[in-house]
């Protein structure tokens, strides 16, 4: 087989035009209401409720505005996959799909970009967007959720700084360098990621492999499986949790941090994210491989 016949880039740039278009149509107007009409709709009711009841002109603040943007993301993250390739397990459109003038391996590459990175870029991108702007306009609404964002890793820095300038006498300089670098590194934005991926990925896992109840299963799924796992991980987690604690009560605070599992969170987080993230990619691969009709 020919190297073309697996990826061509100037098919795919064609195939995945025609996957934007297909896609902007199927849910481009969800994603406009989720990520612009949604945070101006809580905007107006806002101004509306604090004006009828107080007389005063007073936006939403952060943690409200921070609230919406959860709920839109995640809106977002379930209804996409499904409105945009769910149909390729039905009959006629998924034999339509099937015959369409791309390999398996291009049209699996432009749902994962889709999925995974120009939808929820697009997303986040409108919705942080429009507040930067409420916010510029209208000051009684605070920061705007970019600012509130800086400020959160700041103050958790500041936090573990002040913590650490406290407790300098007590704790070794050696002690203080580790949990200054543990902060860092849990405070680093590009270690979220990956997490992208793993939100996104299991919905659009249930949007090909169902062919009913797309989301509700998916759901299930998600909840079968998360649950599993913290069946085979309590014994672990109880009994460090334990040793921990009794370190702590012992006068041995650092006990914490020379824990394999804390000195390496960072390695762990980005290895077991990769792990699921991966075996979620093949699934969805062997789905679109396999699928017939």
């Amino acid at each position: 087989m020919k190297t073309n016949d697996i990826f061509d880039f100037r098919r795919f740039g064609k195939y995945f035009a025609s996957d934007l278009k297909t896609c902007a149509a199927n849910f481009g107007l969800s994603l406009l209401v989720t990520a612009l009409l949604l945070p101006l709709t809580i905007y107006c009711i806002t101004i509306g409720f604090n004006a009828l009841m107080s007389g005063l002109w007073d936006g939403p603040d952060m943690w409200l505005r921070a609230t919406c943007f959860c709920i839109a993301m995640i809106c977002i993250v379930v209804q996409m996959p499904v409105k945009c390739y769910g149909r390729i397990t039905e009959k006629q459109y998924g034999s339509f799909w099937l015959t369409l003038p791309a390999s398996r391996l291009e049209k699996f590459v432009s749902m994962f970009l889709m999925t995974c990175i120009i939808v929820p870029v697009i997303g986040v991108g409108s919705f942080i967007g429009l507040d930067a702007i409420i916010c510029a306009l209208d000051p009684t609404c605070g920061g705007s959720l970019v600012t509130g964002v800086s400020e959160l890793f700041s103050n958790m820095l500041a936090s573990g700084e002040v913590t650490l300038n406290l407790a300098n006498e007590s704790i070794p300089i050696e002690d203080v360098e580790t949990i200054n670098e543990f902060m860092i590194q849990i405070t680093s934005p590009w270690l979220y990621i990956d997490e992208i991926f793993g939100i996104t990925l299991p919905f659009l896992m249930g949007a090909v492999f169902f062919r009913s109840g797309k989301t509700v299963k998916t759901f299930i799924a998600l909840f079968a499986f998360s649950t599993a796992v913290s069946i085979i991980s309590t014994p672990f987690m109880t009994q460090l949790a334990v040793d921990m604690m009794n370190g702590v009560k012992n006068g041995d605070p650092m006990i914490i941090f020379d824990n394999g599992i804390f000195m390496n969170l960072v390695l762990i987080d980005t290895i077991s994210d990769a792990i699921v993230n991966i075996a979620l990619m093949i699934g969805i691969w062997f789905r679109i491989k396999t699928l017939k009709h």
